[in-house]
């Protein structure tokens, strides 16, 4: 008699801008990653932009993003390389980290994947670099982009499509969607597995006495490297 396929975890995300590190936790917890790319673009979000730490305390980076209507899906967005914001963003990141232990290795990283997609998708840009970003880390999902599966629906209807068109029989998701998961009561109704997992936010040295959580991935990548990024994404 054969023994039954291990469950297939599958959890989705919207593509992040430099995500922090619960992001990659997630990422780590799941068999698929899927960037939840088709759902409208929403100004001032994770979507384009996030926090890094500087002597002054926290800073937002921001991708400037070219005019478009308000229902406009995330795919469709294009970066406006109109202004520095590449240049601006690595003589922030140069301010902020240049002195910490692994500026060489994380500046390098950060420059290589600024420099991608101009005039381009922002979605290219920011998948890409959590992907690489991932790959470095040692994390081995497969990563799809939600655009790419004609799934129907919305809300929690919409993620349990995901999860059916990339094969998966669990799901795994921040504990954060608890609530509105629950009043959706759609993964519950098909008898579909959800695993909750909280973000791990372990400490580790920033060059100041008090720890600042849930800031960019960029933030720990300057201060212990990309070993020390592997250890806190398992930790």
């Amino acid at each position: 008699m054969s023994k039954a396929s291990p469950p297939k975890t599958a959890a989705i995300m919207q593509p992040t801008y430099l995500p922090y590190l619960g992001y990659f936790q997630l990422m780590a917890a799941s068999d698929v990653f899927v960037f939840l790319d088709d759902v409208q673009f929403a100004r001032r979000s994770w979507q384009s932009r996030n926090r890094i730490l500087t002597a002054q305390g926290e800073l937002m980076l921001t991708v400037p993003v070219k005019k478009h209507d308000r229902d406009t899906p995330i795919p469709a967005i294009r970066i406006d390389d109109g202004q520095p914001w590449r240049d601006k963003h690595l003589a922030a990141i140069r301010h902020a980290y240049g002195k910490r232990p692994f500026f060489a290795e994380g500046f390098a990283f950060v420059s290589e994947q600024l420099a991608r997609e101009p005039d381009g998708a922002l979605a290219d840009l920011t998948c890409g670099l959590a992907q690489a970003a991932a790959e470095r880390i040692g994390i081995q999902t497969r990563f799809v982009r939600a655009s790419s599966l004609n799934a129907a629906g919305a809300r929690s209807e919409h993620l349990l499509a995901i999860c059916r068109a990339v094969a998966a029989t669990e799901y795994v998701s921040p504990t954060g969607s608890a609530d509105y998961m629950e009043e959706d009561g759609v993964f519950a109704a098909a008898g579909f597995p959800v695993r909750f997992k909280p973000c791990r936010m372990a400490e580790y040295p920033q060059g100041r006495t008090e720890f600042t959580p849930y800031m960019s991935f960029v933030d720990a990548l300057m201060n212990v490297g990309w070993n020390g990024l592997k250890a806190l994404v398992a930790a």
